[in-house]
């Protein structure tokens, strides 16, 4: 599990296991994180690909992933 702030953000990533095929699926959580006029919202993205021979690597590109969308203000960012 990796988490880091990046601007009003909190990024959380990390890894699932598979069974199948032995692989490992990123997932990434992100946060707005709450101000004086807005409370905290979550928004989750299961299922990325691609999948990944290590947990290590699965976190990574989920945390790079999350970085590029709160640098970039990606429009799958919603919250």
């Amino acid at each position: 599990m990796h988490r880091e702030e990046r601007g009003e953000y909190l990024i959380e990533a990390s890894a699932f296991h598979l069974t199948d095929g032995n692989k490992w699926q990123p997932r990434l959580t992100m946060t707005r994180m709450a101000c004086a006029n807005a409370l905290s919202k979550s928004q989750s993205f299961p299922g990325l690909t691609p999948l990944f021979e290590t947990a290590k690597g699965a976190v990574r590109y989920a945390a790079d992933l999350g970085r590029s969308m709160a640098d970039e203000g990606s429009p799958r960012l919603k919250v």
